[in-house]
């Protein structure tokens, strides 16, 4: 009988490219063309579970290409071990009599934040909806209930596989050897198929809305008034373009970097107020970076500046008040209290326009650049010190305000 009951967190992933008549031209395409976010959907999916805690696939095939191959190697850089398997016997020499494997169908997108709250499941489980007729692309389980393409098993139930013929789906037949067993149904709510949650993607149409709903709420997650009302339009009609170049993803992943580094230069060259200018690009550029390659279900997962980015910033805005100031300290007090003050505002929760402020770099690396320009980089750093302090207590005034209303 298969075990039902097993803590263990599930670090094996079982997903497919293998097709059927009904979805041929998936199969053809799922590894080869940047479909979702500049990714194949099979890349996609592995970043996916990635994040949330899985670090080894089996890739169910009918043949292996270079394409294929590609994708293991770029997999194994992130320290991600793909292998492929065509039988049940194949998935048996992968596994341990304690391990439990996370089964996804092939043509299933679910958003981060359900796929961690289904891996906190201590039990293994088949993943359900009802079998309304919106719900026709999942696949049926009985006249009221649909497989919702998410599954955990145990090392038992894929035992029951060992003879599998060659040529037979993996997937769907375990999800009828689970079915057999009893393996208990999770099901979940319709919210999460009308809200794009979870979602299976049958064409080029579908694609296309969910790379418009991921864009979107990439673009509405980011913090601060230049992000949100400048970059945002920019980004809206320009990451579509970029997704379709695997050479621009990579270009953009890069090019905080080395902007960041032409700061330094300019900063040390006497030249602050472009090294400003090339601070506030080098953000730009990260955010891009971020809109291009994550997939954030909500502030708890945005990423700021990465730290190479940030310290080339920073390394920029010393040198240039160090530089302008014939060489001596004045000027690096102010620079180390806007650098120090940024960073503590980011790790403090603030709502409301205040954190439109403190938590945009964007917007504070704009107010360096017009100051600079206009009273010298040091007042401007000064300036921007006194805006942050400023803020910052207004903020705490008025969140004292609030919790004293509520009381």
């Amino acid at each position: 009988m298969i075990s039902v009951r097993n803590p263990t967190f599930p670090t094996l992933a079982l997903l497919s490219v293998a097709g059927d008549i009904s979805i041929e031209q998936y199969a053809l395409n799922a590894v080869r063309s940047p479909d979702l976010a500049g990714l194949s959907l099979i890349e996609y999916q592995i970043m996916m579970l990635a994040r949330a805690g899985i670090q080894r696939f089996l890739i169910e095939v009918e043949n292996i290409d270079g394409s294929l191959i590609a994708l293991a190697d770029r997999c194994r850089l992130r320290k991600l071990t793909v292998d492929f398997v065509r039988t049940g016997a194949d998935i048996l020499r992968h596994m341990d009599a304690e391990e439990r494997i996370l089964v996804q169908s092939g043509q299933l997108y679910v958003q981060l934040g359900l796929i961690e709250t289904l891996l906190k499941c201590t039990e293994n489980f088949i993943a359900t909806i009802d079998g309304r007729d919106e719900n026709h692309a999942f696949e049926r389980i009985d006249i009221n209930t649909r497989w919702a393409g998410v599954s955990v098993v145990g090392y038992d139930a894929v035992v029951m596989l060992r003879d599998l013929p060659e040529d037979w789906s993996i997937i769907s037949s375990l999800l009828r050897q689970s079915l057999l067993a009893k393996v208990p149904f999770r099901p979940l709510s319709q919210q999460h198929v009308q809200n794009g949650t979870l979602t299976v993607l049958t064409g080029a149409q579908d694609f296309s809305e969910l790379n418009r709903q991921i864009l979107r709420r990439r673009v509405a997650n980011r913090a601060g008034y230049i992000e949100t009302y400048v970059f945002g339009p920019i980004f809206a009609r320009i990451v579509p373009l970029i997704w379709q170049s695997p050479t621009a993803v990579t270009v953009t992943k890069c090019s905080s970097s080395i902007i960041a580094l032409l700061a330094v230069a300019l900063g040390f060259g006497n030249f602050a107020t472009a090294a400003c200018v090339a601070a506030l690009l080098s953000i730009a550029a990260n955010a891009l970076r971020l809109t291009v390659t994550d997939d954030p279900d909500g502030s708890d997962h945005l990423q700021s500046l990465s730290v190479v980015t940030w310290v080339l910033i920073i390394l920029a805005m010393f040198g240039s008040v160090y530089v302008t100031s014939s060489y001596n300290d004045n000027g690096l007090f102010a620079a180390f209290a806007v650098a120090a003050l940024a960073y503590l505002a980011d790790k403090m929760v603030i709502m409301g326009w205040s954190k439109q402020i403190l938590h945009s770099p964007a917007s504070l690396a704009l107010l360096a650049v017009i100051g600079s320009a206009t009273a010298g980089i040091t007042a401007a750093l000064q300036w921007l010190m006194v805006l942050q302090l400023t803020v910052l207590i207004i903020a705490s005034m008025q969140r004292n305000t609030d919790e004293q209303a509520s009381e």
